[in-house]
């Protein structure tokens, strides 16, 4: 799973209300259709929907003194290179709203791995849904009939009114946002709804949850708490395990740095409540919720500008993160998918 920061592809507005609902009238082996009832408008997705409860690692700050692991400074050393970005057209997860008049999929994932326990037969996409343009294709749904977040890899339509997926999985909203299988759509094990930046946090200038990131240089091997899987890919010592909790340091002074009302927000949260290392990629990047999830585009208001592929955010010094102790490692579950209360809902 990887983004490309020199990429520079143009965003798309989807306009409510103009996109038909859609009844599939065949059924394939990899897509059928339960027809739903019209919408006139689809309700908007927001941050206080996504793994809210209490003691969720998302909404727990960060000790007041925190505990440092022995090898801070060296993995630290890891951010140079690329300034980090924060993506929000490419590489990052289109979020949408489910309800009782949704129209529900059969999704059979056609990765390699998928056994006959991972096809959903129930996955509930709205008609306006779109996938993210990049190769990874994100998309997820929130169901508010059921409360389950519905994510999808490499997500798409199947050209006969359903819709086909490499990786299609479900968990509660109201849970932790990591599949204990570590068979998720991000590599870490944690849902990609989990740990985005959202617009309305940023016009409200507070963010009260962790972050999730990815960067190249992740560690090869096994992950750690609290994530479940890996795609880490290098054997360098110094290199940060997938899973790893990182925050700016504490003791800087944010109004010392000349930040823009949205990188502050991003460097508060990063000081109160860090971020996780969930994915391996070329750069160092935050996400933030792709803007086709919205009838307009949230981010003229949030950043003062359209149109914006990514977000750069070099003014907040990455080489003053600090990596909290690690959490122990984790050996990675072989098996099939673990059903939950979300994904026994919709076979």
């Amino acid at each position: 799973m990887q983004f490309d920061t020199t990429a520079r592809l143009r965003g798309r507005r989807v306009l409510a209300g103009t996109l038909p609902l859609l009844l599939a009238a065949a059924i394939t082996a990899c897509a059928t259709t339960t027809a739903g009832q019209p919408s006139a408008a689809p309700p908007l997705p927001t941050s206080a929907e996504f793994f809210a409860g209490e003691g969720t690692i998302w909404r727990t700050p960060v000790p007041d003194s925190p505990v440092y692991d022995e090898r801070s400074d060296a993995y630290v050393a890891g951010f140079a290179g690329p300034p980090p970005v924060v993506a929000i057209r490419n590489f990052t997860a289109p979020i949408f709203v489910a309800d009782e008049r949704t129209a529900r999929y059969e999704i059979a994932p056609t990765a390699s791995y998928a056994t006959p326990e991972a096809t959903l037969a129930r996955v509930p996409i709205p008609p306006n849904a779109l996938a993210d343009p990049a190769d990874d294709g994100h998309l997820a749904v929130l169901d508010t009939t059921t409360n389950c977040v519905f994510e999808m890899y490499r997500a798409e339509r199947d050209g006969s009114g359903g819709w086909t997926a490499e990786w299609v999985n479900a968990t509660p909203a109201d849970g932790d946002g990591i599949y204990p299988d570590g068979l998720a759509t991000r590599a870490s094990g944690f849902s990609i709804a989990a740990g985005l930046i959202w617009p309305e946090e940023l016009v409200a200038g507070r963010i009260e949850h962790a972050l999730v990131f990815a960067y190249p240089a992740t560690r090869a091997g096994d992950p750690v708490e609290p994530a479940t899987r890996s795609d880490g890919r290098t054997d360098a010592p110094d290199a940060l395990p997938i899973g790893a909790h990182v925050v700016l340091d504490p003791e800087l002074d944010l109004s010392t740095l000349g930040l823009s009302g949205p990188e502050l927000t991003i460097a508060t949260a990063l000081q109160e409540y860090g971020m996780y290392l969930a994915d391996s990629s070329r750069g160092t990047s935050l996400f933030a919720v792709h803007p086709q999830s919205y009838p307009y585009d949230p981010y003229e208001e949030a950043l003062g500008a359209g149109d914006l592929t990514y977000f750069g955010i070099e003014k907040i010094p990455f080489d003053r993160m600090k990596v909290l102790e690690l959490g122990a490692e984790v050996t990675p579950y072989k098996g099939p998918v673990t059903p939950n209360r979300c994904s026994d809902s919709a076979r």
